[in-house]
């Protein structure tokens, strides 16, 4: 007798099956009977069998979600525009800049601003004129 659990704790820890714990268990061949007290049970072991079974469905049904998540995420990846990544440390305004420059046949080397002449080593500044009007680098 002290081998018995109560259907009514086997039900309070697991969702009843669609007809009923008395019907499924039935059909599964597990016997009911009555504790010393009268009440409907089953054997330890096979609500031992129960829990296991719960807690296997319970992976397979987290198994399933994970899956059908990374599905999801790979077919939204795959209908994106395709697209590039960002330089590390630059942010999107510079990276579209940086890309209508080397479109524009500007990837040459650049003139130094203002402020990196001022904080440069030599802390020399260098003259930039506006126009060229070819007499800069004669004299």
């Amino acid at each position: 007798m002290s081998d018995l659990i109560p259907l009514s704790e086997v039900e309070r820890d697991l969702d009843a099956p669609g007809g009923g714990w008395r019907a499924s268990l039935a059909a599964r061949g597990v016997p009911v009977v009555e504790d010393d007290l009268g009440r409907p049970s089953i054997s330890r072991s096979d609500a031992r069998l129960l829990f296991v079974e719960r807690r296997e469905a319970e992976v397979r049904a987290r198994e399933l979600r994970e899956r059908q998540d990374a599905e999801a995420e790979a077919r939204r990846q795959a209908s994106a525009r395709p697209g590039w990544t960002l330089p590390p440390g630059m942010s999107v305004a510079e990276a579209i800049a940086a890309a209508e420059y080397a479109e524009k046949g500007y990837s040459g080397p650049r003139r130094r601003t203002l402020v990196e002449d001022a904080l440069a080593p030599d802390g020399g500044l260098v003259f930039h004129p506006i126009r060229s009007d070819g007499s800069e680098g004669d004299g």
